[in-house]
């Protein structure tokens, strides 16, 4: 009897944009070497260990594994639906049947061919995890998404799936098989491919195929020459010069391992180390030296809170084998900021491969971060990021990334390509930054990552200034169930400091902080008719000091049309009380509603004059007028802040921007001097009775005002003890033991508490579930109505770009048209620039979605947006006449570069 048959090279699985149909054996040789090359190269020493565990063998056999299983990933391409789509390349194979059934997608039809090969080749077979049907299921979900098991097909695929087609068609997959077994070292079957380790692998299969798809490297491929026979001998030196150009294909996409200079906390960072930082260098080395865990430092506004992340990150991460960082904060403007900060550390302290992304949807937009390229999403030079790393779904890949934490969340968000994103979160150390400010259905996801992470053996750090003794705990307890350490208990953050916790410490640890007292002043403010609380007596009270003698001061507003209004009304004032040598203090306002360009150009401005660096730029006197925007995205310092009554959490983030630098104190008046004081606006009715005004609800809860606003009227002479009292004050406020003669619960609480649960249940419902409650990959997918869960509940909103009317009927953009069709291009291709698109993001503006119902066919974009991802989902305001008016849907809005986006005009005098 002969050997086993050749393989047919005329079997094509790449075809479009090459010279020629490149063999499929030859790509799954080359997914082959890149999976062996990723291991080697790019995969973090921690995560090849964790990799490893979870499928139940030692490193180097999970190496061959990975590969073998790589190679076997697009396998049935082998198949007559899939070779048919190329009619020329089908008129090229001999001796195959013509297959008359439905078409089925390739990745689909290797979920149920391959578990039968797999448990011929010894792999075991009975429950849904046995390793045979979890390696069918990871390698069918190649494409993104997983297909659920079934019996069926799995005992009988040619029966079941008749698309896979007999004789030569299976000849050739059984063919294919072997080679590509015998070629990656004959590995034998793992004992167990757990939920996790299924998920993990599944991801690196998806980016070795990634990276041996590229036009580039296939061209190259073909260049280099293709094998001449189907032989063993032939097809074995093709995997030899695979497994060459694999090297220089992962450099040039900018991954490898990264590793980190050795020193302190002093050669990290080029200043001496605070209470906190001092204690977390000198501490945490003995706790992380064995079993990875999580950090939750606790500590008041300017602290030092991110560089003792980035201190003890480095420190966890060199521990575990899992140095790098992806750095999760609540907002793109705050991702943007900490985006700096990390680069100047990484050119500091990293050696090795040390790509930095930034991820969140106007990521290329950042200047700091996007160098300019001839159309979006091609770049001609960029310091921090290759252009394969900027590429879609894969910028959680490099070793270092700062970005929203919604692209954290994805990662156990059900949906496609969720395990590529798990991949790159595990290998290195996850921070979250301002981890009070997300709610509870972000919470909710969050506790689903962290007991991923607990599993996976990843370090997490977590960071708050403000969080609720409770919300801490439970952070900390899914990730030690994760872990495997249900029943530990976790230690009592003792404000300020940190805790530690793992399946072989559990620490908490005080610090010392610098002790100031802030001086809370309440002033009630009536209601006006229209809902609105009249803040004006109030303002003219609480600044006439710094009318008189100067200062800088803040005044949050809980919305924007409030801040708006609030603007004008002290405007107004100060240009009434002018005095004779013209000294008044200059008013500004800041929010989200002005066009993108005219925001940055605000928050440049407001940086320079109350940033801790601002020197001789600091004014005399002046006010900001601003909305939450301050919280959290901006470093600044006043002398005074007021603030609308919000929960004590946001109220103390508010303050932590009064007097925040020493380094100004001695400028600052003498009414400020010595005195770091909040004002807290508090409405009120007709009557005089605290109220709630019509808008609130909508963006804090009625029952977090009420006990926010009962909390200051007790508090000991008005005084805040910074930081003893912080923690005491939030968890009076967040108490959910409600029901005694102290703490009765009222209509309020509840809807709170409702709401709260019901946002809970929602992330269950989203979330895929964690690694010991998975029996079927396809829970990781989900159903297909998953499209409709995202990563923040509710979250209703859309972007605008406000155009004037040219004589000539063009609408412009300042003195540029609005690009209405597309510009430049290659090879008879046609696109918008990027310059076209930045042109038109510059000038966009976040609106409500309520705002978007109803809207007329004045507001419709160019049709050549629609196949635009950055142009398609805009609307367009067309504005005329010198107040710059126009109509969104029913509603009337003006626009100026004072105001912002508003529903009245800015009356100018």
């Amino acid at each position: 009897m002969g050997g086993p048959p050749e393989i047919d090279l005329t079997l094509w699985g790449k075809s479009r944009g090459l010279p020629g149909r490149y063999p499929l054996v030859c790509h799954l040789l080359d997914a082959a070497a890149a999976a062996e090359t990723l291991w080697d190269d790019y995969l973090s020493p921690g995560l090849r260990a964790s990799l490893a565990n979870e499928l139940g063998v030692g490193e180097r056999h999970a190496r061959h594994l990975l590969a073998y299983w790589a190679a076997l990933h697009d396998i049935c391409k082998c198949m007559f639906c899939f070779q048919a789509q190329d009619e020329t390349g089908l008129g090229q194979l001999s001796g195959y049947p013509e297959v008359r059934a439905e078409p089925k997608g390739h990745a689909f039809a290797a979920h149920v061919w391959l578990g039968q090969l797999l448990v011929a080749t010894g792999y075991k077979v009975g429950r849904k995890s046995s390793p045979a049907i979890r390696a069918a299921q990871l390698l069918g979900g190649h494409h993104g998404k997983f297909s659920p098991f079934n019996h069926r097909e799995f005992r009988d695929p040619l029966d079941s799936l008749p698309a896979l087609g007999d004789g030569k068609w299976e000849e050739q997959r059984q063919a294919i098989a072997a080679l590509v077994h015998k070629l990656t070292g004959r590995p034998e079957p793992p004992q167990q491919v757990s939920a996790a380790g299924g998920a993990l692998a599944c991801g690196l299969v998806i980016l070795a195929d990634w990276l041996v798809s590229q036009d580039t490297f296939l061209h190259k491929q073909i260049g280099a020459g293709l094998p001449e026979s189907g032989d063993v001998a032939c097809l074995g030196r093709h995997l030899v010069r695979s497994r060459a150009s694999a090297s220089r294909l992962l450099r040039e996409a900018g991954l490898g391992q990264l590793t980190f200079k050795p020193g302190g906390f002093s050669d990290d960072f080029p200043f001496t180390p605070n209470g906190l930082q001092k204690s977390i260098s000198e501490c945490l080395p003995a706790l992380v030296d064995g079993d990875p865990g999580l950090l939750l430092i606790m500590a008041p506004m300017g602290e030092g809170k991110t560089e003792a992340a980035l201190h003890a990150g480095r420190l966890m991460g060199e521990a575990t084998g899992m140095p790098g960082y992806f750095v999760g904060l609540p907002t793109m403007a705050t991702s943007d900021q900490m985006l700096r900060r990390v680069d100047d550390f990484r050119r500091r302290r990293v050696e090795g491969a040390d790509s930095l992304t930034l991820l969140h949807g106007m990521a290329w937009l950042n200047a700091a971060y996007s160098a300019e390229g001839d159309e979006v999403g091609v770049l001609t030079h960029d310091p921090m990021a290759t252009r394969w790393l900027r590429g879609s779904k894969r910028g959680l890949l490099a070793n270092l990334a700062v970005g929203t934490i919604d692209q954290a969340l994805l990662a156990v968000l059900r949906g496609r390509h969720n395990v590529l994103r798990m991949l790159g979160l595990v290998g290195k150390v996850l921070v979250i930054d301002e981890v009070h400010a997300y709610d509870a259905y972000m919470q909710g996801l969050l506790k689903v990552l962290l007991e991923w992470l607990g599993a996976l053996k990843v370090p997490v750090v977590l960071l708050s200034a403000t969080l609720p003794v409770t919300v801490g705990r439970r952070l900390a307890e899914a990730y030690l169930v994760g872990a495997g350490c249900r029943d530990r208990q976790v230690p009592e953050v003792t404000y300020p400091g940190w805790i530690y916790v793992s399946p072989r410490a559990a620490v908490s640890v005080p610090v010392g902080s610098r002790e100031r007292n802030l001086y809370v002043d309440t002033h009630d403010v009536p209601i006006a008719s229209d809902g609105r609380p009249d803040r004006s007596a109030a303002l003219r009270e609480v600044f006439a000091s710094l009318m008189r003698d100067g200062g800088c001061a803040a005044v949050v507003c809980n919305t924007v049309a409030e801040a708006q209004r609030t603007y004008l009304t002290l405007r107004d004032w100060v240009r009434e009380s002018r005095t004779a040598d013209g000294n008044a203090p200059v008013i500004r306002l800041l929010h989200s509603r002005f066009e993108a360009q005219r925001r940055e150009e605000i928050t440049q401005e407001m940086v320079g004059w109350f940033g801790k660096d601002a020197g001789g730029s600091r004014p005399r006197g002046a006010i900001l007028v601003a909305t939450q925007v301050i919280e959290q995205s901006l470093d600044l310092d006043f002398d005074l802040v007021v603030s609308d009554l919000a929960p004590i959490a946001l109220l103390l983030q508010r303050a932590g921007r009064c007097q925040r630098h020493p380094v100004l104190d001695n400028g600052r008046p003498d009414w400020a001097r010595g005195a770091m004081r909040l004002v807290v606006l508090t409405p009120t009715d007709q009557e005089g009775t605290p109220a709630v005004p019509r808008a609130w609800p909508f963006v804090y809860p009625t029952a977090l005002l009420r006990r926010t606003r009962e909390v200051l009227a007790d508090l000991p002479g008005g005084v805040v003890a910074i930081p003893a009292a912080i923690q005491g004050l939030v968890d009076q406020v967040y108490d959910e033991s409600f029901g005694d003669e102290t703490s009765p619960i009222t209509d309020d609480d509840v809807a709170r508490l409702a709401d709260e649960q019901t946002k809970d249940l929602y992330a269950q419902m989203a979330a895929i579930p964690t690694p010991g409650r998975i029996d079927d990959l396809s829970q990781l997918s989900g159903d297909d109505f998953v499209n409709e869960f995202s990563t923040r509940l509710g979250a209703d909103s859309g972007r605008v770009v406000c155009c004037t009317v040219a004589a000539d009927g063009r609408l412009m953009l300042g003195d540029r048209p609005l690009p209405v069709s597309e510009d430049g291009g290659r090879a008879g291709k046609k696109w918008f620039t990027k310059d076209q698109v930045r042109l038109v993001m510059s000038h966009t503006i976040p609106v409500p979605g309520t705002w978007l119902r109803g809207l007329s066919a004045d507001n419709a974009v160019p049709p050549a947006w629609a196949d635009n991802p950055h142009l398609s989902d805009l609307v367009v305001v067309r504005m005329t006449g010198e107040e710059m008016s126009g109509r969104l849907g029913d509603r009337a809005l003006w626009l100026s570069q004072e105001m912002g986006l508003s529903e009245f005009p800015s009356t100018t005098g």
